[in-house]
């Protein structure tokens, strides 16, 4: 539990190339009006079952045909946290100069996500990656994500 609460809960990257991106495992929160936030958390603390914290951990996009008209909804499926939408993305994504959100948790059958929500050809608001193939024998694959030279780029992988 030391290592666990050690680990930072939120990442910024800044690449002069790639873009500038805000990770974290789960997603935003209604309580976030900017990165800023995140910094008042106190990180050694048990996450609790609502509020900054919990939905850094634990909060989920929306299904995409839903993304657009939504901004939070509460998430029975973590019993805890949210799903959110399109417009409370776009205000953070606003707020830090980022041009997505990265972030894990959530098992994707291809072992990534990119949700598009401004349209199929859109730049991805939110990227799910999620690295664990075959996730409780879902048949799933795992996937990282490698921005390097500017390029934004997804390596799936199967289990072995």
């Amino acid at each position: 539990m030391d290592t666990f609460d050690s680990l930072p809960i939120a990442a910024e990257i800044f690449g002069e190339k790639s873009g500038n991106y805000l990770c974290m495992h789960g997603g935003i929160s209604p309580n976030m009006r900017s990165r800023k936030d995140i910094d008042n958390i106190d990180r050694k603390a048990e996450p609790p079952m609502s509020g900054l914290f919990c939905d850094l951990l634990w909060s989920d996009p929306l299904e995409d045909k839903h993304a657009r008209r939504k901004t939070f909804t509460e998430n029975p499926e973590r019993q805890c946290s949210y799903y959110y939408g399109l417009e409370p993305v776009k205000r953070i994504l606003a707020s830090g100069g980022y041009n997505s959100i990265l972030r894990a948790h959530q098992m994707k059958i291809d072992g990534y996500d990119a949700h598009r929500w401004g349209g199929p050809n859109a730049w991805p608001t939110v990227v799910t990656i999620f690295s664990a193939p075959n996730y409780e024998n879902a048949g799933n694959k795992g996937a990282v994500l490698v921005l390097e030279n500017g390029k934004f780029n997804i390596k799936q992988y199967q289990e072995v």
